[in-house]
This record gives structure tokens, C-alpha cells and sequence, in this order.
């Protein structure tokens, strides 16, 4: 899977316009997250057990959407961000991949939907 996850981060890096190569993701337990990145560390974290079940499509999304946090130096969700993510997926394709993420995260907590 860390092959797999290191192969859509350089997918990601092109989309975006990234060239860090310091920049490293990483499968860690997380309650309330789906994914997050710390700006300092250059690392992003994505939830193992939502990331486990989510197919390629899904998980260069959330690598891409860290990567735009990363490239703005920013964890917010402001204009700049919006753009930037439309710049990459239309919105109503964030949409759709979004909705399919948390419907993830319900199955993971048991429920049908």
C-alpha cells in the first residue's frame, strides 16, 4: 500500500505543481481526521482505516488536497485554496469524490450509507 501511496503522491506533486521531494505520506490512526499534513514536518497523514478501503481516484484527491495546503503554506479552506483545488477537479467532481470519501467513513463506523 505505501508503494501504492508513494506512486499517487508523485501523481499529486505533478497536478498541483509541487516539487518537494522531501514531502512523504504515511498511514496513521486517526478518530475525527480523513487526512491532514503538517507544514512543518512535510507529512501527510492519512486515516488507515478510511484510506484501506478507498480506491486510487480517492486517495490522489486527498493527496492532492493536502498538497494545495502545503503549496499555499495554509491549513484553511479560503478562496486561494477553492481555486487552486478547482484549478485540478471541477467542482462538482470534488462533489462526488467527496461524497463517495464520507461514505466511507460511515461504513467504517458500521453504518449501511
Amino acid at each position: 500500500m505505501l508503494q501504492q501511496l508513494r506512486k499517487l503522491l508523485d501523481e499529486a506533486k505533478e497536478l498541483v505543481g509541487v516539487e518537494d521531494n522531501k514531502l512523504r505520506v504515511m498511514l496513521y490512526p486517526m478518530k475525527r481526521k480523513v487526512a491532514s499534513i503538517s507544514l512543518k514536518t512535510k507529512t501527510i497523514r492519512l486515516n488507515r482505516e478510511i484510506a484501506l478501503k478507498l480506491d486510487e481516484e480517492l486517495l490522489r484527491y486527498l493527496l492532492v488536497h493536502e498538497l494545495i495546503h502545503f503549496k499555499l503554506r495554509s491549513l484553511s479552506h479560503d478562496d486561494k485554496f477553492w481555486k487552486e483545488l478547482e484549478r485540478i477537479y471541477p467542482l462538482s467532481k470534488v462533489k462526488e469524490i467527496e461524497h463517495r470519501i464520507i461514505n466511507s467513513t460511515y461504513e467504517r463506523k458500521g453504518h449501511p450509507y
